[in-house]
């Protein structure tokens, strides 16, 4: 094809992404922020040229923005938080899909989110209503963290294409949808960079975490939360009732009363409006000192999480399902042990990053007890067995597989990066309209 016919057979690329804005800090936040970042500087590798005018536009309706600095080159339109898929607000971004003709939406979040007040049906109608030459692509990338259900396939449907993080989300769609060969894609989550395992040096360095508490109303204590012989365990998540933070809790009592020197680190909220539980109030009725036995901190920088994930002895989830699982994978990437149960996704990802639980470099499995319904969620799940976790954690230690000394390589081959993550979205989200950037390429 000349450059003349791609020209005017095709429309300059402008994409609206559409999820947790790029500014925030949480797992589809993250997502956002490298899938956009390298949209843009990998615009000439991905097959779009600058010089064609065919480098993509792109906007971003962030949801919970927070006004942060950043370097994305795109424009972010608030997209509210808690209110960020009532009526009003998806009828806001219709207006700024229809408005912008936008050639492209990329979509990253749970898609019963966006199955409410007829969201799919009207997304299809403004996506598809003109010429199919005109026609506006979608693509859903979405997790499965338990069994769907039935207000997920309206929106999944409403896609052009569906991208699942695993093939345990790839067939639980299939599954809810009663179609074998719908075509659903598995594009893994990619690692930051920034994730790598530390020399025993330094992490030994890293294991200087120190906490000030107020002693008194009139003074202040700095100490490190770390002792020579503390068993460090690292929690990092957030504070919502499906995380289970509470087992954490109990875990960190039983290892303590088998005379294991454990000590818990959250990177959580201490309270939470998503059903979660009150850290400081549940830590005290089971007996744990703050400062001493367990402690919590806020969002902290990506430097200082990777020194954290080399700090700690073990990683440790009790999640009653997952999509991905960011954490277990930075750990994993970090070279540090991970405790998790074997349920969702979370059974993919250990076994691609690290074999069975026969392995000395393999995930300690945590048992589950039957399922219990929790909240306002009627979905089954699965918790981790308390005695059982207890025992396979404290047996673990024992026989040298976390801890101190030289790490093993967990799933160094598996894990991806962003550029590659990046790479395989766009030419997804492009479609027809990648080949006819690259003829173009090719031709002038």
């Amino acid at each position: 094809m000349s450059q003349s016919g791609a020209q005017t057979t095709s429309r300059p690329v402008k994409i609206l992404a559409f999820g947790d804005s790029p500014t925030r800090m949480t797992g589809f936040g993250r997502v956002m922020r490298n899938v956009l970042q390298r949209w843009q500087t990998m615009s000439d590798d991905l097959g779009m040229a600058p010089n064609l005018g065919l480098a993509p536009h792109m906007d971003c309706w962030g949801i919970g923005y927070e006004g942060w600095p950043h370097d994305l080159p795109c424009r972010i339109f608030p997209g509210g938080t808690h209110d960020w898929n009532s009526a009003p607000r998806l009828s806001q971004f219709l207006k700024v899909l229809a408005d912008g003709q936008y050639t492209h939406v990329f979509m990253l979040m749970d898609p019963d989110a966006l199955s409410v007040h007829g969201f799919p049906q009207k997304l299809r109608l403004i996506c598809k209503q003109s010429h199919p030459a005109c026609a506006t692509r979608v693509l859903l990338y979405y997790p499965v963290d338990a069994p769907l259900e039935p207000e997920w396939l309206g929106i999944l449907e409403a896609a052009d294409v569906a991208v699942s993080y695993t093939e345990y989300g790839q067939e639980e769609t299939r599954r809810a949808m009663g179609k074998s060969r719908y075509p659903i894609e598995v594009v893994p989550h990619g690692v930051d960079e920034c994730f790598v395992p530390m020399s025993v040096e330094d992490r030994a360095k890293a294991r200087v975490i120190e906490l000030e508490l107020q002693v008194t109303p009139a003074s202040r204590r700095r100490f490190n939360f770390v002792e020579d012989d503390t068993f460090l365990m690292l929690g990092v998540n957030k504070n919502e009732w499906r995380k289970d933070p509470l087992r954490m809790l109990e875990i960190l009592v039983g290892l303590r009363r088998m005379n294991v020197p454990a000590k818990l680190l959250l990177r959580m909220d201490p309270m939470s409006a998503m059903g979660g539980i009150h850290l400081e109030v549940a830590a005290k009725q089971l007996g744990l000192t703050y400062g001493k036995e367990w402690c919590h901190i806020g969002p902290v920088a990506d430097e200082l999480l990777a020194a954290l994930y080399n700090a700690a002895d073990l990683y440790l989830t009790t999640s009653l399902g997952e999509g991905w699982g960011l954490g277990v994978t930075e750990a994993m990437a970090c070279h540090t042990p991970v405790a998790m149960p074997r349920h969702t996704s979370l059974a993919e990802i250990g076994d691609e990053g690290g074999g069975s639980m026969q392995t000395v470099t393999g995930p300690i499995w945590l048992p589950l007890e039957t399922g219990f319904v929790c909240g306002a969620d009627t979905r089954l799940r699965r918790r981790v067995g308390l005695q059982g976790a207890i025992q396979r954690i404290y047996e673990a230690r024992e026989h040298g597989k976390c801890g101190g000394g030289v790490r093993r390589a967990l799933g160094v081959g598996w894990l991806k990066t962003w550029d590659a993550v990046a790479a395989t979205l766009f030419e997804l989200l492009m479609g027809p309209n990648l080949g006819l950037a690259k003829e173009a390429v090719c031709e002038s």
